[in-house]
């Protein structure tokens, strides 16, 4: 088996097996915790969030792309990099613990935030950007894994009610503290001990490259951590409970959207090296199948969500349907948004790639305040929606700079077979979900079809690109 498929597959069931282990973990805590204690422990998350993203300033990304272009390892630049993050964790956490002492009444929400802002530190050791840039996918997979194991098992004994919510912090604090001390552990194996030093200089010039690109990802990942936050301040705990369920199922679907992204940078990123004029072939027909896979999988999980929320979750998160429903929307356009950005980054066009990410980031974070204040949690998800649209359509504007892409005979068939399948949905409601989404699916098929959406030669041509 080739060294990067190897790669490929070990990163993927680290990150899926991670994911899926911290679905399970997020579905007994909504069970455990009811829609307020879950909102607690969703707001406390959100802050971490921004806090993880604020102590890591780009750092992480720029390290990783000078690992692995260093033939030696750099035994001083670790140690500045472990150093500088360890500083950056230690005054976050202070100003953290006196704005929630000085702003917070609520003494459970107060501690959560207080004690899951405790994993900056061992989030400031972690050394999964060493082992992504030498390549050592396993370990760092493992790490992921192993990160999740502790986490569950210290929440499984010791969260059993909303009386237990800051064991839930704890418990976080302990998975991330796990995955730390074994990547120290292997890089001391492979690579000798670590020693920290006084290097101020080393410190400046490495958060001086990290800055810019740690400026685009915290306003990228507002998605993830701005709703609750707001929620927060304009409604309720159990809002948040209700909106945090509904992302939570939406980001499981997004391990589409990682795969997607695993396969199609490395083809895209070739195919600009060796055959760039054909680069507007592969774009046209990996679009076609991605519109095929997605707009029915979107359809479909709306038919089911209902079901699938009251199955998973329980009968007090039902009222979150209606924001799945809506979030269904950024789950597809996130799914295009990918293929624009590998697109860009395949043609080494990041300048272009950080100003649209900055320019959507701000209007899904105002969408998202302003919906908020209006409307409520269904304001944010609208505001995400919005906010999504915007950056996929300033993708897209700056890919077809670059190349040929989107064309009507590309989306027209996807889009006609999405509305005839939501339409044959909502004749066949009365029949059951299993028979709805079998019956629509197989109108959205051959609605593909009869419009020579894919083609057995798009397929064989895919299948000889990626496989």
């Amino acid at each position: 088996m080739k060294r990067p498929l190897v790669n490929l597959l070990s990163l993927l069931s680290g990150d899926l097996g991670s994911r899926f282990l911290g679905f399970l973990i997020t579905v007994y805590l909504a069970r455990v915790l009811e829609p307020s204690g879950f909102g607690i422990v969703s707001l406390g998350f959100a802050v971490l969030g921004y806090l993880q993203l604020a102590g890591s300033a780009g750092i992480p990304v720029i390290e990783t792309r000078n690992t692995a272009a260093a033939i030696v390892v750099d035994g001083a630049r670790v140690s500045a990099v472990l150093s500088l993050r360890l500083i950056l964790a230690a005054l976050l956490w202070a100003l953290t613990v006196c704005i929630a002492m000085l702003s917070l009444d609520d003494s459970i929400t107060r501690d959560v935030i207080m004690l899951l802002a405790l994993t900056l530190f061992p989030l400031a050791l972690l050394l999964d950007w060493f082992f992504q840039g030498k390549e050592a996918f396993f370990a760092t997979s493992f790490s992921r894994l192993l990160q999740y194991v502790v986490y569950g098992l210290f929440v499984l004994l010791f969260v059993h009610g909303v009386e237990d919510i800051r064991q839930t912090a704890i418990a976080f604090v302990a998975g991330v503290l796990s995955a730390a001390v074994l990547l120290w552990a292997q890089y001391r194996h492979r690579w000798g001990r670590i020693t920290f030093q006084w290097a101020p200089s080393l410190w400046l010039e490495i958060l001086s490259k990290g800055l810019p690109v740690g400026v685009a990802m915290f306003l990228a990942q507002s998605v993830t951590n701005l709703p609750p936050l707001v929620i927060g301040y304009f409604s309720s705990a159990a809002d948040i409970g209700l909106f945090s369920a509904a992302m939570k199922l939406i980001f499981l679907l997004l391990l589409v959207d990682r795969l997607f992204n695993a396969l199609f940078l490395p083809v895209v990123t070739r195919y600009v090296a060796l055959n760039a004029a054909e680069v507007h072939t592969l774009v046209d027909t990996t679009l076609r199948l991605l519109l095929a896979v997605v707009i029915p999988l979107a359809v479909a999980a709306i038919i089911v969500g209902r079901d699938v929320m009251f199955i998973v979750l329980g009968e007090k998160y039902v009222e979150a349907v209606s924001l799945f429903h809506v979030l269904m929307g950024y789950f597809v356009l996130t799914v295009l948004n990918s293929l624009f950005v590998c697109i860009l980054f395949g043609f080494n066009h990041e300048r272009g790639y950080t100003k649209m990410v900055i320019a959507g980031s701000t209007i899904l974070c105002v969408a998202t305040v302003v919906g908020t204040a209006r409307y409520g949690s269904m304001g944010a998800a609208c505001g995400v929606l919005l906010g999504e649209l915007v950056t996929m359509l300033l993708m897209m504007f700056e890919a077809r700079k670059i190349v040929r892409v989107v064309k009507t005979s590309t989306l027209l068939p996807p889009m006609v077979a999405g509305v005839c399948m939501a339409l044959s949905a909502l004749l066949l409601r009365d029949l059951g979900t299993v028979v709805t989404v079998v019956v629509s699916s197989a109108v959205f098929v051959a609605v593909e079809i009869l419009f020579k959406g894919v083609t057995v030669n798009d397929m064989r041509f895919l299948r000889e690109r990626f496989v």
